[in-house]
């Protein structure tokens, strides 16, 4: 299994960068100057820019280049149809139809930063060339990956919020009103022995209600519930 290491890449990538750098600030020039190229000069240099990334990687010369290169390509093919794309000749249909200078900035940024990244080894190198398929399934997998990351963050914050919980509900005392507890049928009923006053099954001052009761003073100076 060959592994396209950023050790291994070190000569192709700080040339690439170098080149990609120049080519970027070219690029940003003319759209701030708001004066378009012509199809034919833009299809030129969009040409020569896949020459001279192909010519910097020279993917013949190891399977790491090789690998290398057709991570390159994932990304010339916004401006270019890989398919007819040939470094020794330049044709006019090997650029994509409808491309503007803002997209060919977008592509050198985009291949700028990737290759950035792989020097640095944010991105990891893939051990294969990459194909439709295996970029696909190499989307696929880190989607799977990131996926399972935050399921797994998702559980642990639950874990920690049932814990927090717990421990809350452990340190709280359990206060038993009168009215929770069965009673005797016969048992006065407390609030008769405070006020005077028992309520019926049918009032407004029920097992319930009497929670919200208001009290307020009554003319010989006994405490009466407001009804």
């Amino acid at each position: 299994m060959v592994v396209a290491s950023s050790e291994l890449l070190a000569p192709v990538f700080k040339p690439l960068i170098q080149e990609l750098e120049t080519k970027v600030r070219q690029v940003e020039e003319n759209v701030s100057a708001g004066v378009p190229a012509s199809r034919k000069d833009l299809e030129l240099y969009i040409w020569k820019t896949g020459r001279v990334v192909r010519l910097l990687v020279k993917p013949e010369a190891s399977p790491a280049r090789e690998i290398f290169w057709s991570e390159c390509k994932g990304i010339l093919k916004q401006c270019l149809a890989i398919e007819h794309f040939n470094a020794g000749v330049f044709r006019p249909e090997c650029v994509q139809k409808d491309i503007l200078e803002t997209h060919l900035l977008k592509m050198l940024e985009k291949l700028l930063d990737y290759t950035r990244r792989r020097l640095s080894g944010q991105i990891a190198p893939p051990d294969e060339v990459q194909t439709v398929e295996s970029a696909a399934k190499r989307a696929r997998l880190a989607k799977e990956e990131k996926e399972a990351e935050e399921k797994k963050k998702l559980e642990q914050d639950w874990a920690k919020q049932d814990q927090a919980w717990a421990s809350w509900r452990g340190g709280q005392e359990l206060q038993t009103r009168w009215d929770d507890v069965d009673s005797d049928p016969g048992e006065e009923c407390p609030d008769k022995a405070k006020t005077g006053f028992a309520p019926t099954a049918g009032s407004a001052a029920s097992a319930t209600d009497r929670r919200r009761r208001v009290f307020v003073a009554a003319p010989d100076g006994e405490t009466r519930p407001y009804t």
